[in-house]
């Protein structure tokens, strides 16, 4: 009888035993199951406790439970995803930046290092051996710089081609391709290769691209021009390859110093730079300079290239006669300014409002002061700021890493692209190389969805690696008419943006270039030169008119704020607002 009743007692299980087994949380235990019968463990000591216990039937029968089901079929599907995401982490590992070297190692170059600050003649030196030495290629940081280098070229009678994201200007028999350094030529063999900004090898989103051009750009000297920080890791870079290099030293043509506060319009003189770091900024400030009788030439990124290049022109010849820039002025624009003066020292970075780096003070600051043409270059900051002053002039710390492109290979995996961007962001650094950010390609994809995602891997990646203002949600919605109607074999619409206003013509603009960008990634050719070329004239006219309407103001009386202000109010209603008055 009491061996009978011994085979029917009950199995009773723990939270432990049930969480090992069937895969639950301890919160799911909480909510769904019923109140536990206890359970006295005694330990090998004569110690004693109490736990929680549930039958095994009756955890059997709580497992059927639908919210219980759905809780363990997410935790199955998150077990499986870092699973596959172990595996596809341990298959990025096989696609290193030894790859490249070992291309590199194939080639038979050798290297000219050309290394100093701005204003140092580090590009000149190098741009002319190229045209000693043709045929030949000027890879640059900006469009705007490969379109100057392309007049330089071309006006020394050098015949020169540009070409760029968004547009190509081939001239007949060219000797030398003047391009962006995203579209390095690396299948044509050059006399003189010329590279430019190569610190921004370490870039976390497009650093991959010089890493590439270094790698496998295919010529017999290879010039490249980088600030001092980049100079002992790309000497072992090229080390690795096994070819030969020497080093040339460029020291600042017109030395650069600190000039202290600038107060205000009364300070401010013809020939400098007036420094912001937003669209708003710029103009509104332009607009103030031109009520106290400046004439300025404004200059920041989201300005298409061409009427940058007028803006640069109309300054250079005299029309304007004072500079309100982003730090677009920063990257190579040869413009011949005295002064730099800081309206601004905070920049957004996408994420967060944060004081100027050491680099970017440098970078900017060392437009000041053109050789020939003055004495010194002069770093003013309107207010009080011991960050330029401290700054300024100050070593940046070396490079140590460079950016690693996304490996295509991977897409021919059975994994799902976003699981594939998921793991790539999440990897940790090496020592020596950092990975692509992928995050603008992660956001347009989560744009996309259902039969959209079934379709070719290497479409899908071509078209959300397309180069996109990820910060304006106009031009987002706009990439993602546009993907879908490729993806849906349709006609890729036209930009559809209003041209009365200086912003709406700024966004067609960059909307006619993301249609020709993912037309080209189809293999499809748009010439919207027309086009574009009348947006330039609309935004060069908008630019005549007077820029008043964009002078920003105080939210509660309307008084014109000051150059510099980093507040909606003026002093006199900050304080009344800080008070709750």
């Amino acid at each position: 009888m009491s061996r009978k009743r011994k085979s029917q007692t009950e199995t009773l299980l723990d939270q432990q035993q049930i969480l090992k087994q069937y895969g639950l949380t301890k919160a799911a235990i909480r909510k769904y199951f019923p109140k536990p019968q206890v359970k006295t463990v005694r330990g090998r000591h004569g110690a004693h406790w109490t736990v929680g216990v549930w039958p095994e039937e009756q955890v059997l029968r709580m497992l059927e439970h639908p919210e219980i089901a759905k809780l363990r079929a997410e935790r199955q599907q998150q077990d499986e995803q870092q699973r596959q995401m172990r595996e596809i982490a341990a298959l990025f590992r096989e696609y290193s930046p030894e790859a490249y070297v070992r291309r590199a190692q194939e080639l038979k170059r050798s290297f000219v290092l050309h290394v100093g600050p701005t204003n140092s003649g580090k590009t000149f030196d190098a741009i002319e051996d190229l045209k000693r030495n043709t045929p030949g290629t000027y890879l640059s940081p900006l469009r705007l710089l490969a379109l100057e280098m392309y007049d330089k070229i071309n006006a020394a009678g050098i015949p020169c081609s540009m070409l760029t994201g968004e547009e190509y200007l081939p001239v007949e028999n060219a000797l030398v391709v003047s391009s962006t350094v995203e579209l390095a030529d690396t299948r044509t063999r050059f006399r003189t290769a010329v590279i430019d900004e190569a610190q921004l090898i370490a870039d976390p989103s497009r650093g991959a691209s010089w890493l590439r051009a270094i790698c496998l750009v295919d010529a017999e000297v290879v010039h490249i021009c980088m600030a001092p920080e980049a100079l002992s890791y790309i000497q072992k870079l090229i080390e690795s390859f096994g070819d030969r290099y020497s080093v040339v030293r460029h020291k600042r043509l017109a030395p650069l110093r600190y000039g202290g506060e600038c107060r205000g319009y009364a300070d401010l003189r013809p020939d400098d730079a007036v420094i912001c770091f937003s669209r708003k900024s710029v103009l509104s400030t332009a607009a103030l300079l031109e009520k106290n009788g400046f004439r300025a030439s404004v200059i920041y990124g989201a300005l298409p290239p061409e009427a940058r290049r007028n803006e640069v022109r109309k300054y250079q010849e005299g029309e304007n006669n004072i500079v309100v820039a982003t730090d677009a002025i920063g990257l190579g624009i040869s413009l011949p300014i005295k002064r730099i003066v800081f309206a601004e020292t905070e920049k957004f970075d996408g994420r967060r409002f944060r004081p100027l780096n050491t680099a970017e003070i440098n970078q900017i600051g060392g437009r000041a002061g053109r050789y020939g043409l003055n004495e010194y270059g002069e770093v003013l900051v309107l207010g009080e700021d011991m960050n330029i002053r401290d700054k300024l002039g100050r070593s940046v710390p070396n490079v140590r890493a460079a950016c690693v492109a996304f490996p295509r290979e991977v897409l021919s995996t059975a994994y799902p692209l976003s699981l594939l961007l998921k793991t790539w962001q999440g990897m940790e650094k090496s020592p020596d190389f950092m990975r692509e950010d992928m995050r603008d390609a992660q956001l347009l994809l989560g744009r996309l969805h259902g039969r959209e995602l079934e379709q070719d891997r290497e479409l899908l990646f071509d078209l959300i690696t397309c180069p996109i203002d990820s910060g304006s949600e106009e031009l987002i919605g706009y990439w993602t008419v546009c993907a879908r109607a490729i993806l849906r074999h349709r006609p890729v619409p036209h930009p559809y943006f209003d041209t009365e206003t200086l912003l709406g013509c700024e966004l067609q603009y960059k909307a006619f270039d993301i249609r020709h960008q993912l037309l080209r990634r189809i293999g499809q050719e748009d010439d919207s030169t027309a086009e574009r070329r009348a947006i330039c004239e609309k935004i060069a006219a908008l630019m005549r008119e007077s820029k008043e309407e964009y002078i920003r103001r105080c939210r509660v009386c309307g008084r014109e704020l000051p150059i510099g202000s980093m507040f909606n109010y003026c002093e006199d209603c900050f304080s009344l607002v800080k008070t709750g008055l």
